[in-house]
């Protein structure tokens, strides 16, 4: 007998932009300012789950599924429970009006939906019962976001 759950969890992504600055033309030491901005984005990630029994004389057979486990974004916000942001390339652009950016990963506006994400299993239980045994997997995926470069240049 297998039964299956589709559930999802909460996962905070932290979203990070390196911001590096040149003045060109410039005659002081030092060269180029790099400051990071840190975001945080939360998600609703899916989950799926997989419970079967079978004899506990047997080894629990883990496989992986056909499933396609995806996330929803929710909110990003300045640091960790700061204020909601819509485009953090457009705030940080604002700190430094003076500066034009460019760069070769450099996104006009940004994409709440573009993280990287891997699927994985999140967990597994088994429970015995006389001469059956039951299995629970849990299959989940794990979400994160590139460092982002912004080059600005003076």
């Amino acid at each position: 007998m297998t039964t299956q759950y589709y559930g999802a969890e909460i996962q905070d992504v932290q979203v990070e932009f390196e911001v590096r600055l040149n003045n060109a033309g410039s005659t002081t030491t030092g060269g180029q300012i790099v400051t990071t901005f840190v975001f945080n984005q939360k998600v609703l990630a899916d989950t799926y789950t997989v419970k079967n029994t079978q004899p506990s004389n047997k080894p629990v057979a883990l496989s992986t599924t056909n499933i396609i486990l995806n996330y929803t974004p929710i909110i990003l916000q300045r640091g960790k429970g700061g204020p909601s942001v819509d485009d953090p390339i457009e705030l940080i652009k604002s700190f430094y009006p003076t500066y034009d950016f460019v760069s070769e990963q450099f996104v006009p506006k940004y994409d709440p939906g573009n993280l990287l994400k891997v699927q994985s299993i999140g967990g597994i239980s088994t429970s015995v019962a006389a001469d059956l045994i039951e299995v629970a997997t849990t299959y989940s995926i794990i979400v994160s976001a590139p460092i982002m470069i912004m080059s600005g240049i003076r």
